[in-house]
């Protein structure tokens, strides 16, 4: 704990100027260490109704209204007073005025874990901290958080502020239960898949290591929640829905915009370019016949990987000089890669992970080792390169099926014959 501190409040009011309906304005008179200073509620009481000595309102009629209401408000703010205090001394800071009336006036956006995500979110971007990607999921992650608090605070009977639809979230009742009422909730609500309700809880925690370490004084509900690491399967592309691909971008006939996505998709599929890298990979990247670069999600690390270019890969570079590809906005780009996968007859929604996780899964197929795909990939465990390894066998089971379909045909025309 910090050195102790001196505290006090008490409401007075300011009678050396009396409204003409015998009203004067209320005021927190609020001291620490012998400093002293007023808070103005804006709000109005008549001076013969006050009791200076104890600092109080006195009711004007046994039926007052506005005395009930006016109290309720005054107790409303000498708690976040008092609120502030406790938070600054539990966390051994020291508190000054000048700092008092600071958080005071910004109280909502201090004791709310939304705004403070909301606020960080901001700040990290503005100072490079995370890139578009990050920021536009932790984003998502906050909308489906506030939507989700809006159905849960009236039951805690916490209303939104004066000129806001959206009700704070104390920090306080970020709880273990909360949190796994949120999972369910993204599962039931938004049908999000086991792997993106974990990504969600994995953002939320982010958010509340945060607020703690900035001082917030709450229980860390993470000591409780765990977030899991489902192991998932991706969605990758057959040998012939490969073919059709290149056969749609051959084809004079494609959307220019599919071309565009189409050139530097196929060439992830041969290299396994992340989306990150393609958009950004130049010819000064190219040295022979190897992609040698620094990978734009892992370069805190200043590892550099090598990745041989297929023949397959080379036509699709058409640039001569700067970057390899033209590209558009993540967002843009997958909601045409949808289209080209629906038109293309995939029976999955394509996304511009697809292409990573084919060329991962091909290289295996076709006879490559684990080992060197995950040097290709850039992987710093092999147990991330396995998953592709695994995709592959289950891929290879679902091909034995097809003898199933065979020795049904066979049944069926045995029995046809034994008809006749």
């Amino acid at each position: 704990m910090g050195e102790h501190q001196n505290f006090t409040k008490k409401l007075i009011i300011k009678d050396d100027y009396v409204k003409k309906d015998g009203t004067s304005t209320l005021y927190i008179y609020v001291g620490i260490d012998g400093k002293f200073e007023r808070i103005n509620l804006k709000i109005t009481w008549p001076v013969t109704h006050f009791d200076k000595k104890t600092g109080k309102l006195i009711a004007r009629s046994r039926n007052d209204k506005d005395f009930n209401d006016y109290t309720l408000i005054i107790e409303t703010e000498m708690a976040k007073v008092n609120e502030i205090f406790k938070s600054y001394r539990l966390a051994g800071k020291k508190l000054n005025l000048d700092q008092l009336l600071e958080d005071y006036h910004s109280f909502t956006s201090k004791n709310d874990f939304l705004r403070f995500w909301e606020a960080e979110v901001k700040e990290r971007w503005k100072r490079k901290k995370i890139e578009a990607n990050t920021r536009a999921g932790h984003i998502a992650t906050l909308n489906k958080l506030k939507v989700f608090w809006k159905q849960e605070a009236p039951k805690r009977q916490i209303k939104a502020p004066a000129g806001s639809d959206q009700p704070p979230l104390p920090f306080m009742e970020v709880t273990p239960k909360l949190l796994e009422n949120f999972r369910a909730f993204l599962r039931n609500h938004y049908e999000n898949g086991v792997g993106t309700v974990e990504k969600s809880i994995k953002d939320v925690r982010t958010y509340v290591k945060r607020a703690l370490a900035d001082g917030n004084v709450f229980d860390d509900p993470f000591k409780v929640v765990k977030v899991s690491h489902p192991q998932t399967n991706p969605d990758v592309l057959t040998e012939d829905q490969l073919v059709i691909l290149l056969k749609m971008f051959n084809d004079n006939k494609t959307p220019e915009s599919w071309v565009v996505v189409l050139r530097h998709f196929l060439f992830s599929c041969f290299t396994g370019l992340r989306i990150s890298d393609a958009k950004t990979v130049g010819h000064e990247h190219i040295k022979g016949d190897w992609l040698v670069i620094m990978p734009f999600k892992s370069r805190k690390f200043q590892k550099i990987i090598r990745i041989p270019i297929h023949p397959m890969a080379r036509p699709l570079i058409s640039t001569s000089l700067g970057k390899l590809f033209q590209t558009y906005s993540d967002q843009y780009t997958n909601r045409l890669l949808a289209k080209i996968g629906e038109a293309a007859g995939v029976d999955f929604k394509m996304t511009t992970h697809t292409a990573r996780h084919t060329f991962g899964t091909l290289f295996i197929e076709l006879g490559g080792d684990v080992v060197t795909l995950k040097d290709y990939m850039g992987h710093s465990k092999l147990e991330t390169t396995m998953k592709y390894v695994h995709i592959s066998e289950r891929r290879k089971k679902e091909r034995i099926n097809v003898f199933d379909k065979i020795f049904k045909t066979a049944r069926e025309d045995k029995g046809g014959q034994g008809a006749a």
